[in-house]
């Protein structure tokens, strides 16, 4: 390619560049764009409120609206890896949902302890169970939408939900040891694993 050719495609997308950097910035100052950045922080506010309750089923519950709403709103027929991720971590929360109705029966959550006896699917004594699992991918998940290029206040959002998940956990691995007579520091009690 001619270095005339490739000095005009530089300046020409030094031109543009410069056009998106005024548009968003026009975008961010416009009376919508506040409107935005208050609904965010009233959500912030509600999503901290939940998390201090250290309610996991109602953190699951809180989490399981947000990603409904992401799907209705945001996801694009045509975006089928986005559709695709929210599904599944639809999926998720609904196994995490399912494992908080059995973890504190001990005669339930005993089938599934024992589902996990090698030692990688365990930690500090506890199974790593589906909703284990789930909690871990899910932040995951939540984790890689922190790097996309989104607005503070939406970043913000997200860690929280993050944080309001790991609240969540730490309830349902309580409530593991609780059932399966586990000390927090793995070991059980009356027996060794």
């Amino acid at each position: 390619m001619p270095e005339n050719t490739q000095r005009a495609q530089g300046e020409e997308r030094q031109r543009l560049l410069m056009l998106e950097a005024s548009s968003v910035n026009e975008h961010r100052e416009a009376p919508s764009a506040e409107k935005l950045v208050d609904a965010r922080k009233v959500l912030i506010a509600h999503v901290k409120e939940i998390a201090a309750s250290g309610n996991a089923e109602a953190i699951i519950k809180m989490e399981k609206d947000f990603i409904q709403n992401d799907l209705d709103r945001y996801a694009r027929a045509d975006d089928k890896e986005m559709i695709g991720s929210l599904n599944a971590a639809l999926l998720g929360v609904a196994a995490i949902k399912q494992q908080l109705e059995l973890v504190d029966d001990p005669q339930k959550y005993q089938a599934i302890d024992r589902g996990y006896a090698l030692p990688k699917n365990r930690k500090q004594g506890l199974p790593l169970d589906e909703a284990r699992q789930s909690f871990a991918s899910h932040r995951a998940r939540l984790g890689n939408y922190v790097k996309y290029r989104l607005e503070e206040t939406e970043k913000q959002l997200v860690r929280e939900r993050s944080k309001a998940l790991n609240i969540a956990e730490q309830d349902y691995i309580a409530r593991q040891a609780r059932t399966l007579g586990v000390e927090r520091a793995g070991k059980r009690r009356g027996l060794r694993r």
